[in-house]
């Protein structure tokens, strides 16, 4: 199966808070934290805005609807690690 335009930039945006935490990787609980608000939030932040858009674009029955939907729901606690060190 071929991934969509939408899949494809989904985990392209997952893949940068990846990136920032694989580079943050064995610094102090409290540079981490700084560089998590620094440059995580803000990704996280608008990860969340595109995914509230994407999701009003699909037929709710989708499967990629039905996977933005669940990881809407589970917001809160997915973006809690940006604000622990």
């Amino acid at each position: 199966r071929t991934p969509s335009a939408l899949t494809e930039e989904a985990l392209k945006r997952i893949g940068e808070l990846y990136a920032i935490e694989a580079e943050i990787r064995g610094m102090p609980a409290k540079r981490r934290l700084a560089e998590r608000q620094q440059k995580a939030k803000p990704r996280l932040k608008s990860l969340e805005s595109w995914l509230r858009e994407k999701v009003k674009t699909l037929s709710r029955h989708s499967e990629l609807a039905k996977a933005f939907t669940y990881v809407l729901n589970q917001w809160p606690a997915l973006a809690y690690y940006t604000d622990d060190g």
